[in-house]
């Protein structure tokens, strides 16, 4: 096998900038890329909230400061080299990064030092930023003459360079000896990183009028649809690949229809997950208070977190200040209602952001519901978001007192035991991209319930978890009602699915499988036609 020159350009990567699920894909892929003796390099901008402690060898390169011309104002830019782990980093240095303290929004401390950098909103200067970040990635390439095999771009904020490597004269030495690769991670409407019109895509980017009428949707001129002509496009599987080039899909803003015209095609590969990082067997990884496998139907350490996860959040149990294993972990959570835990109870929970596209709305009205057929049932959501949602969250808690507990804010160790101490997890997501929670619920043994969509539909409905549709209030309660009463009657009804469930997700979505049976022949198909 060809050992291959891999760079992996994405503004996050677990461990070092932390964001949404793209963080995590990237750092697995990478790091199984090299686990297979390829050759791979992470570029990242260098932040205000960077983590460096996983960061060895750090030095800033002497030889070389980039300037680049954004909107008729010189910026200068730095680099800087390091490793993570066995991956070479280069650290895009700006002190329009430096000063961010969050990768994608404002934080509550930037909003108190400047109130119109508002909490939770995307950066005034984002298409700076941005224009910043990708053409630094290319006059770095330039400079050192370093032409890898791949580009390997990751969503809209990376998608033009392979475009300014076609379009930009001092670039073209890249696209003569490099193969791009731009995935989307997810194309929903507030994930498109577009540009207002075709006057600012011009003035941020420098590339010709005529090169961006080619991604112009209404008024709007879209990163995605350039990259379709420059690049090959990837999105994370192969049912959302169906989703985004369906001229009837409504969940891209219209993306999906120009795909589908232009004739654009998506290849979708299926994320695959770290195992060991969350591995039940091992506490010192999980983080969980007791070691359990759901793949060899060990359960006692599952039960075990659960009781201890059930007597923390029932009624008044805080007060006396028990279980400090759980009191460390719940430092900057809110705590909404509590859980009023009885041996025959089943127990749902959810855990995300609290927003629209997660269905977080059906979730609400289905509960009701369902506790109308099934009072003891117990319904548990961790997460944060839009603030109607919470508050809706909030009101059912008091609804229903001692049924529903909502955990506001996000801790790992806690995400964690919410899920591994449910029976099921339900994910009622109007449209998602790939998935990752019903990864982690089957290895801690809970069952997934999901609206059968895009990546969710890898859920085998009936054998590694239940899939309804549409996804309506209705039809999820009446899906809920039914798992609860086998679960009620018979408490071991679901542990040949739970069992299997584990052993299939560990076997088939392991990142080895992905990367040597789906991204290495990708790589191989698009780098081969190079080699004479």
């Amino acid at each position: 096998m060809r050992k291959l020159n891999i760079w992996q350009i994405s503004r996050e990567y677990a461990g070092i900038a932390e964001a949404g699920g793209v963080k995590n894909v990237v750092c697995s892929l990478s790091e199984q890329l090299v686990e297979d003796d390829n050759d791979v390099t992470l570029f990242i901008p260098l932040y205000g909230c960077t983590n460096l402690s996983h960061i060895r060898d750090f030095d800033i390169v002497s030889d070389f400061t980039s300037y680049i011309d954004v909107a008729g104002t010189e910026y200068k830019v730095s680099f800087g080299r390091a490793f993570c782990d066995k991956i070479k980093v280069i650290f895009i240095i700006s002190s329009h990064f430096i000063e961010k303290m969050n990768i994608y929004t404002y934080t509550e401390l930037e909003e108190r030092i400047t109130p119109s950098h508002i909490r939770g909103q995307g950066h005034i200067d984002a298409p700076l930023l941005e224009a910043l970040f990708q053409k630094a990635v290319l006059d770095y390439a330039v400079h050192f003459s370093d032409f890898p095999d791949i580009i390997h771009c990751h969503d809209a904020t990376t998608a033009l360079i392979p475009v300014f490597a076609a379009e930009l004269p001092q670039y073209e030495e890249i696209a003569g000896n490099s193969r791009f690769i731009v995935t989307i991670h997810n194309a929903g409407p507030a994930y498109h990183h577009e540009f207002s019109s075709l006057k600012e895509a011009i003035t941020y980017t420098g590339l010709p009028e005529k090169v961006l009428e080619k991604g112009m949707r209404e008024n709007f001129v879209e990163p995605y649809l350039l990259a379709g002509f420059y690049s090959c496009l990837t999105t994370v599987s192969p049912w959302y690949a169906d989703e985004l080039m369906d001229p009837e899909d409504t969940n891209t803003d219209g993306l999906s229809k120009l795909f589908a015209s232009k004739k654009i095609h998506i290849k979708g590969i299926t994320n695959g997950i770290d195992y060991e990082k969350y591995n039940p067997e091992n506490t010192a990884v999980s983080t969980l208070p007791f070691p359990f496998s759901p793949e060899k139907n060990i359960f006692v350490g599952k039960y075990k977190s659960r009781d201890l996860f059930m007597e923390y959040y029932s009624k008044g149990a805080q007060n006396f200040g028990i279980k400090k294993s759980i009191r460390s972990i719940t430092s900057g959570i809110d705590q909404f209602g509590f859980i009023d835990a009885k041996p025959d109870c089943v127990y749902f929970s959810y855990h995300g952001r609290v927003v629209h596209q997660k269905g977080i709305d059906i979730w609400a009205d289905a509960i009701p519901k369902t506790l109308e057929k099934c009072p003891y049932a117990r319904f548990i959501i961790t997460g944060q978001g839009d603030p109607e949602l919470e508050n809706r969250q909030i009101t059912l808690t008091e609804q229903f007192p001692g049924k529903v507990l909502f955990l506001r804010g996000y801790e790992k160790t806690l995400a964690r035991l919410c899920v591994a101490a449910s029976d099921f997890i339900v994910l009622p997501s109007f449209f998602e991209p790939c998935g990752l929670e019903d990864f982690i619920a089957s290895i801690y043994g809970t069952i997934p319930v999901a609206h059968g969509t895009g990546g969710l539909k890898k859920i085998k409905d009936g054998e590694t978890g239940f899939l309804f549709s549409p996804n309506t209030a209705e039809t999820l309660s009446a899906r809920l009602v039914t798992l609860a009463q086998k679960k009620h009657e018979d408490s071991s009804a679901f542990d040949k699915m739970i069992v299997y469930t584990a052993q299939y997700v560990h076997a088939i979505y392991s990142w080895k499988h992905v990367v040597q049976n789906e991204y290495i022949p990708l790589y191989d198909s698009l780098v081969e036609p190079t080699i004479e």
